[in-house]
C-alpha cells in the first residue's frame, strides 16, 4: 500500500463518522497539556469515499473573539486527516496560522516549488508575482461543505504570505499567514467549511499577498 493510501486509510479509521442534522460545529473547552484554555470545534468533513467524518480541531482564543489553529497543536487523529486530505490536492499541510472567525473551520494544504525551475515566471528580473481564484459552483444545502480557493505565487524576496478566504460574505471566513525566511514559489489550496440552508446564490472571496504583490477574486456559489 503507497503511503498516500494508507494515510487516507488512517484518517478515516481515527475519525468519528458523521450522521445527518450535524450542524455546522459544536464547541467544547478544555485545558491543554500546558494549562492553556483551548477550543475543541467537531465539524463535518469528506470522509474521500462519498460520506462524511466528524473531525476535533484544537484551536487557541486570540482575546479579540477568534480562534487560532496551528497543525502543530492538532491530535495525532486531525494530524492524520490533514494531511490526508492535503495528499488527495498532491499538497501537504501549511504550517502556518490560520485565524478562524465565527462557528466555521478550516485550514491551508500547500505545495512548495523551487523558485527560478523551469516552470517558474522568475527571472534576472526578479519579477513577484502572484495568483487567487475564489470557490465556485454548486453546493448542496443544510448540509456542511468544504470550500476550496487555489493560489499560486513567487516571491523574489524573503516575508509574509497571508490569505484570507470567505464564503457567504464573510460568514464562513478564515485567515492564514505564514513567515518565509527566503524566497519563495507556491500552490496552496485554501479552504473553509460553510453551511447555506436555503436555496440560494451564495458569494465567496479570495484574498492573497505577498511582500511585493496581492491578488482578489470573487466567485458565487449556488445552495441547492
Amino acid at each position: 500500500m503507497s503511503n498516500r493510501k494508507l494515510i487516507l486509510c488512517l484518517a478515516i479509521a481515527t475519525a468519528s463518522p458523521a450522521f445527518a442534522e450535524t450542524p455546522l460545529s459544536v464547541d467544547r473547552t478544555e485545558l491543554s497539556a500546558k494549562g492553556e484554555i483551548i477550543i475543541v470545534r467537531r465539524t463535518t468533513w469528506p470522509d474521500f469515499d462519498g460520506g462524511q467524518i466528524q473531525v476535533d480541531q484544537h484551536l487557541k482564543p486570540d482575546g479579540f473573539g477568534r480562534l487560532i489553529y496551528r497543525y502543530s497543536d492538532q491530535s495525532e487523529a486531525t494530524k492524520l486527516y490533514h494531511q490526508a486530505f492535503c495528499l488527495s490536492m498532491d499538497m501537504e499541510p501549511s504550517q502556518g496560522e490560520g485565524t478562524i472567525e465565527g462557528p466555521a473551520a478550516g485550514w491551508v494544504c500547500t505545495r512548495e516549488n523551487t523558485p527560478g525551475n523551469p516552470t517558474s515566471k522568475l527571472n534576472s528580473k526578479s519579477i513577484d508575482w502572484v495568483t487567487a481564484t475564489a470557490p465556485n459552483g454548486r453546493v448542496p444545502v443544510g448540509v456542511s461543505y468544504f470550500s476550496i480557493g487555489q493560489m499560486n505565487a513567487e516571491s523574489s524576496v524573503a516575508g509574509a504570505r497571508t490569505a484570507k478566504i470567505g464564503i457567504d460574505n464573510g460568514r464562513c471566513y478564515l485567515s492564514d499567514t505564514r513567515h518565509y525566511s527566503s524566497p519563495f514559489y507556491l500552490s496552496e489550496g485554501i479552504g473553509v467549511i460553510c453551511t447555506v440552508m436555503e436555496s440560494r446564490f451564495v458569494s465567496t472571496s479570495l484574498d492573497v499577498c505577498i511582500p511585493r504583490q496581492c491578488a482578489s477574486n470573487r466567485g458565487t456559489q449556488f445552495a441547492q
